[in-house]
């Protein structure tokens, strides 16, 4: 049984990487930090952050809105959706990611996805 959550373990951080890769040439990238939207400590470390509040920033989207859908990892059970404003291309939301587990964000610009500006898995760890 050990083995079978070391060898889960390492699929799981390999795939975090690779969301973190696949972003690596867009600019559309979000920022992590554990903790709400005025948390300066406990950014998100080795891919995990505790379960709670979680906040996501970045730059370079549309200032008229985007469109973030929060689905649990693996399973794809729908957490959130909702249309965000992105003033001058910055977007800052929080999102409570409880309980402990994995979660897609996807932000796109609208609801049906025509396009996908980020795709990114987050995991969150019980307390």
């Amino acid at each position: 049984m050990k083995h079978v959550l070391q060898i889960s373990t390492l699929l799981l951080s390999g795939l975090a990487l690779c969301a973190s890769v696949a972003n690596a040439d867009n600019p559309n990238t979000l920022s992590i930090t554990c903790g709400d939207v005025n948390a300066t400590a406990g950014t998100y470390d080795n891919g995990h952050c505790s379960e709670g509040m979680v906040t996501f920033r970045g730059g370079s989207f549309p200032p008229d809105g985007v469109y973030v859908k929060v689905l649990s990892y693996p399973a794809g059970r729908l957490i959130d959706d909702g249309e965000y404003v992105a003033p001058s291309g910055t977007l800052t939301f929080t999102q409570t990611l409880v309980p402990a587990g994995g979660y897609t964000i996807r932000v796109s610009s609208d609801s049906s996805e025509t396009t996908v500006y980020t795709d990114i898995v987050v995991y969150t760890d019980s307390l």
